[in-house]
């Protein structure tokens, strides 16, 4: 499984991401696909932080979460507090955990659609969203974008962080089966204890999968959605050769 010993390190790997501009950005998609939406639920919720964000914007959250490292890194780092009182977070599979059929949407950040490397898995993690939402509810997710991907490709990366404690050097090596659309990344990640230079490694390959919007087509209509819009993440821009990211909006028929 994957977020298991690399889970620990999450939020240091990611301290340069934008989590409150995003948590605006799908604020201001909710209110206008669906103005009057307070309920929400969240597919692969991670440490919490987009959660809790959009806590604060006035939104009941529901997250449910595979790694339950990641949740425990989420209390560890955010301990809860009464402004936090509208979050709460649960292990489970976001294509069969059940939480309640009352969601006025359900949203799915960071490309954890891009996780569901199989049509049954994309399906699934559809129709478990559309059983949770309301009557004309709506799903918001992103994922990679296949015609972006393959114009540019995959490539070895290496990231530095540290703070006064730690110091990681994460290298993520891809290796693409573009016939299938799946990305094998293989994160090596080495973390030295400062000021021990004491320093550990851990493994871990993750597999996605790069999406067109003929797919996410077939899902929604195999599902009982329909596509309301799609646009390049968060810049309000159609989808094109230009950005990995896409988001889609889906309404529940």
């Amino acid at each position: 499984m994957v977020f298991k010993k690399y889970a620990k390190y999450y939020d240091l790997i990611y301290n340069d991401k934008n989590y409150k501009a995003e948590s605006d950005y799908i604020s201001s998609l909710i209110k206008e696909y669906k103005p009057e939406a307070k309920k929400i639920l969240e597919f692969g919720s991670g440490s919490g932080i987009h959660g809790r964000m959009l806590s604060k914007l006035g939104y009941q959250l529901f997250g449910i979460e595979r790694s339950q490292e990641m949740i425990d890194l989420g209390h560890q780092n955010h301990p809860p507090q009464k402004k936090d009182e509208n979050c709460f977070f649960f292990q489970g599979d976001c294509t069969k955990t059940f939480i309640a059929n009352d969601f006025d949407a359900v949203i799915s950040l960071f490309h954890v659609f891009s996780y569901q490397t199989s049509e049954e898995l994309a399906i699934n993690m559809l129709k478990n969203a559309k059983r949770q939402l309301k009557e004309g509810g709506i799903f918001i997710f992103d994922y990679w974008f296949a015609p972006a991907v393959w114009r540019y490709r995959p490539t070895v990366r290496v990231k530095t962080v540290e703070n006064t404690n730690l110091k990681i050097t994460r290298i993520a090596e891809p290796t693409c089966f573009e016939d299938k659309n799946i990305v094998d990344i293989d994160y090596l990640t080495f973390v030295e204890e400062l000021p021990s230079g004491k320093i550990s490694k851990i493994q871990e390959t993750h597999e996605l999968k790069a999406f067109n919007l003929d797919e996410i087509l077939h899902f929604s209509n195999s599902t009982g959605f329909e596509i309301l819009h799609s646009e390049e993440w968060m810049s309000q821009l159609p989808p094109s050769q230009k950005t990995w990211g896409v988001c889609s909006i889906l309404r529940k028929r």
